[in-house]
This record gives C-alpha cells, structure tokens and sequence, in this order.
C-alpha cells in the first residue's frame, strides 16, 4: 500500500510539475519566477520523497517474495523505473536551468517530458496487469 502511494505522489507530481513548466514559456515576470519556484518546491518535497518511497518499498516487495524476479515483465518493469529515474535527474537538473534562465523554457519540451512520463506509466501499469511474459 505505501508502494502505491509513492508511485502516485513521484508520478503525479512529475504530470503536474511538468504541465506547470510548459507554463513558463508564456509567463513573464513575478508570475514566471513564481511558477518556477512552485514547480521546484513541489518537486524537492512530492517528487523526491514519492521516488524514495517507490523505490525502498519496491525493493522490500522484491525481498518478501524473490521468486518474482524468475518471471521476464518485472525485469522489463524495473527497467522502465531506471528509464523513469533518469528523466527524473534531468528533470531536476533542467529545474535548476531554469531557475538561472526562466526564457529558456518551452512549452514543447515540458509537454514532451509531460508524454513520456505519462507513456512509462502506462507501460508499467500494462506489465504490472497483464503480466505478458
């Protein structure tokens, strides 16, 4: 069940953070640096904590029951966790960019990271259900 609440609050909040970042390019002033300062909020406290809950409680599901990893999807899952992990550090790193030059931003960028984000998800949650190989 904490599982479950780590990987809504890391995936949420990358969805909203993101949807919020494509917000950016269109903003100026106060209002600009206000979302930005929101989104980098929102991602040190929901985000990171989400990650950490996600991927200690998944190790420890892994520990209760190590005959899982005989089966091919889990292996495929956690790869896709690796994939979701990575766009988590360029997301952070591409928080701080931001920070130092807010007209950078594109809405594109942020509603592509947005897509890909939302791809993995289904993706985990297809291997999680059916459970193909």
């Amino acid at each position: 069940m904490f599982h479950l609440f780590g990987v809504i609050f890391w995936i949420g909040s990358l969805l909203v953070i993101s949807s919020m970042m494509a917000l950016v390019a269109t903003e100026v002033g106060a209002a600009r640096e206000r979302l930005i300062l929101v989104g980098r909020r929102l991602f040190n406290v929901s985000s990171n904590i989400g990650a950490i809950v996600t991927i200690v409680f998944g190790v420890f599901l892994i520990l209760l029951d190590p005959h899982v990893m005989a089966q091919g999807w889990i292996h495929a899952k956690l790869a896709l966790v690796l994939v979701l992990l990575f766009f988590h550090v360029r997301f952070y790193r591409r928080l701080n960019a931001l920070e130092d030059n807010p007209g950078s931003a594109t809405r594109r960028e942020f509603s592509m990271f947005h897509g890909i984000v939302s791809l993995i998800l289904l993706l985990i949650l297809v291997l999680v259900l059916v459970r193909p190989f």
